[in-house]
């Protein structure tokens, strides 16, 4: 069972979403501070397992630590942001589908906001659940549909104050040493009410790719990508547009397997070019147990 858990502890990890939008998110308008969707994921992050035969627990913690003081476009206030996001997930199968994997997941999170005049918030973020389903075409590829559902049930100033839904195609090949783990997803974004106010939220596409050398358990050395490109909104009480926005990054980091159930990765990613945003400059960190 235990070299069960070690296989499917690299599957590590599609949890990496908390960060599918929901991240240090305060309002479309504020979205340069937010972190790019799905930025979070690691190495190994979409080399999901096939060959287990009963429910395996996960529980990761994904960290992030912006510091805006950059921006591509019009000037906005220094803002930054610390958000610890800590997941539960559960891998199962289901009787008649033994070639189909399938996860369950919760998110509940903690976020902290520090702005340039010194009005400062923290409190809970929104929660998350999801659930994903995956197959291994070939022995070196595994592909994955994944479904997010977003609820603004977090403290009112970080709360997003909408019902959203992402939906992510994920994949993961390994030649080797070296592993590739790519997404493609789109995040719907429903309507914000907070404090009164109304807004429609531009709704955005994104990707990411993590191309890993695993050289042995200590170092894992990896290079970082990330997109996103969101639409345009809209004030619904003023009718003022909300401008759409666009953004790419690069990181560098590595990943360290400390024990057969806990595995740390770390890195640092900056932005290179975007269009309304900040720039982004951020320091990760995601810890993964299996028990």
């Amino acid at each position: 069972m235990l070299a069960t858990r070690n296989k499917a502890f690299f599957l590590v990890l599609v949890a990496t979403f908390l960060l599918v939008g929901g991240f240090g998110k305060v309002t479309q308008s504020s979205a340069a501070e937010a972190v790019i969707p799905y930025s979070t994921i690691g190495s190994n992050e979409y080399q999901f397992p096939m060959d287990f035969d009963k429910p395996i627990n996960l529980l990761l913690s994904y960290n992030v630590w912006q510091n805006t003081t950059d921006n591509f476009g019009p000037d906005g206030e220094d803002m930054s942001i610390l958000v610890s996001a800590n997941k539960f997930a559960r891998l199962f199968k289901i009787d008649g589908l033994e070639n189909v994997g399938f996860l369950w997941e919760v998110v509940l999170g903690y976020a902290g906001i520090g702005v340039e005049n010194g009005n400062n918030i923290n409190g809970m973020i929104d929660p998350q659940t999801g659930i994903v389903a995956w197959i291994k075409p070939t022995e070196n590829w595994t592909t994955a549909l994944e479904y997010w559902l977003h609820v603004p049930l977090g403290s009112s100033e970080l709360s997003d104050g909408a019902v959203s839904h992402t939906f992510a195609w994920l994949n993961g090949h390994k030649w080797g040493k070296f592993c590739l783990d790519w997404d493609l997803g789109y995040k719907v974004r429903g309507d914000q009410r907070k404090g009164g106010a109304r807004a429609e939220q531009g709704s955005s596409f994104f990707g990411n790719a993590v191309l890993t050398y695993n050289h042995n358990a200590w170092f894992g050395p990896f290079l970082h990508v990330d997109y996103e490109a969101a639409g345009h909104g809209k004030d619904k009480d003023t009718g003022a547009t909300v401008a759409s926005y666009d953004r790419l990054q690069l990181g560098i980091g590595n990943t360290t397997k400390i024990t057969d159930r806990l595995v740390f990765a770390y890195w640092y990613s900056r932005g290179i070019a975007g269009r309304n945003v900040a720039r982004g400059n951020a320091v990760y960190g995601r810890f993964i147990w299996s028990f």
